[in-house]
């Protein structure tokens, strides 16, 4: 029963000193885990990060606000050819319902991107749901496609929320079992009465 304790125990430790995050396997390439984003019939290629913070590239939440990477891959050759719109907007809610003119936080000069790809610094300065919005104009204005990829920023997401519901019933019930051993004497140590004189 001891070694059961015991192992329940740093089994609590550890959990306790590993977030969410840092839990999660970190992989140093851009696109793991891989994000796509529809751009009309198209598509591209989305991720987020905070090199300062973290290794992890993320496709819909930021753990925290603050300085990060945006990065955008068009692997198609047509897209590779077009003006690129890019801006970062303040979603009006969850859903990601947000207007590329009157929400924009930032918009990247528009240009072509040769080599298909593109990143940018963004700084977030509130929590809350952005949209990533992209959109690709032919030269001559006769062809364009559209994309939007919404993600949150310091949030916390449904993945860690659970995991904190696990650890707090975890807790719980190892608490529970070591009060029960406790008072029937099955720990092999006594809690001192500090409330007897000596």
């Amino acid at each position: 029963m001891k070694k059961l304790m015991l192992g329940a125990a740093l089994s609590l430790i550890l959990a306790a000193g590993l977030s969410p995050r840092d839990a999660r396997a970190a992989g140093w390439h851009y696109y793991d885990p891989d994000c796509p984003i529809a751009v009309g019939a198209k598509s591209m290629k989305f991720v987020a990060m905070q090199p300062k913070k973290s290794v992890d590239r993320e496709c819909g939440a930021l753990p925290d606000t603050g300085p990060s990477v945006i990065v955008l891959d068009a692997a198609d050759n047509e897209l590779r050819d077009m003006n690129w719109d890019v801006r970062v907007l303040r979603a009006k809610d969850e859903s990601g319902a947000a207007d590329p003119e009157a929400d924009s936080v930032s918009r990247l000069p528009v240009q072509k991107f040769r080599n298909g790809m593109v990143n940018f610094d963004q700084d977030f300065r509130q929590a809350g749901t952005y949209v990533l919005y992209v959109k690709l104009t032919s030269d001559d204005g006769g062809k364009s496609f559209e994309g939007r990829h919404p993600f949150s920023v310091g949030l916390m997401t449904e993945e860690e929320f659970y995991l904190y519901i696990g650890f707090g019933v975890f807790a719980a019930a190892a608490g529970g079992v070591a009060f029960t051993l406790w008072r029937q004497g099955k720990l092999g140590f006594k809690i001192p009465n500090f409330a007897k004189p000596s």
